[in-house]
């Protein structure tokens, strides 16, 4: 189902198994290959789907399912859906644009996300962010790296993303400035703030490109 439906207590447990499931669900991809871009497709719809709930429902269990299956998910996708989007984008750009944008649009909000567990100091979330936000890094470099191995470099370019709460309202915090100070130091320089685009009208893209990138659609988070 595109929708959740369930008694408010149950609903956090109702939303972890959902996402476990998909996360298993989208592993099928490497042994049914002849059905492998529809179950892409479809993993991809629903997962945007789940994430975009948070901004409806967003309870401490909820962002920590979010945080934990998202990881999963990014990482399925970059060692099994990056790989089958690579092999089509010379043959299919549009099919392999539109999922890039949808997938785009979750690993955004995971952002997000991550940026209201860093604030909120919530242990129990913010345990969960340095792994996911390395993920969120990796799916911005190898996206880039994919692209640029198929001769698309003029398509796309790499910008910033400011920090902003559950609500999407810029996060201006000293708590958050220090925490991201000190984790670039342990990630050894590693920027996890920034986005690849290629061809979008987003608002949070608009925020961050110049007016040569005004034609470019984004794909980072």
């Amino acid at each position: 189902s595109s929708g959740i439906n369930a008694e408010y207590g149950t609903l956090p447990t109702v939303y972890r198994i959902t996402l476990s499931h998909l996360v298993a669900y989208q592993q099928t991809i490497a042994t049914d290959k002849e059905n492998a871009f529809p179950v892409l497709t479809t993993s991809i719809a629903h997962f945007s789907t789940l994430i975009s709930y948070i901004k409806v429902v967003n309870s401490r269990t909820i962002l920590k399912s979010a945080l934990v299956s998202g990881q999963k998910f990014l990482d399925n996708f970059l060692s099994l859906g990056l790989p089958l989007l690579g092999d089509m984008i010379t043959s299919s750009y549009i099919d392999v644009q539109v999922l890039l944008k949808k997938i785009q649009s979750s690993t955004r909000y995971l952002h997000h996300v991550t940026c209201h567990s860093k604030s909120s100091k919530d242990i129990a979330l913010t345990a969960r962010v340095p792994l996911l936000k390395k993920f969120l890094e990796a799916f911005v470099l190898k996206v880039k790296a994919m692209l640029a191995a198929k001769g698309c470099t003029s398509a796309f370019w790499v910008g910033n993303l400011k920090q902003r709460n559950l609500k999407g309202e810029e996060i201006v915090s000293q708590v958050v400035i220090e925490e991201e100070e000190d984790e670039k130091e342990e990630d050894d320089g590693i920027d996890d703030l920034s986005e690849l685009s290629i061809d979008t009208d987003d608002e949070d893209d608009k925020d961050s490109r110049t007016e040569d990138h005004s034609d470019s659609m984004s794909i980072g988070y």
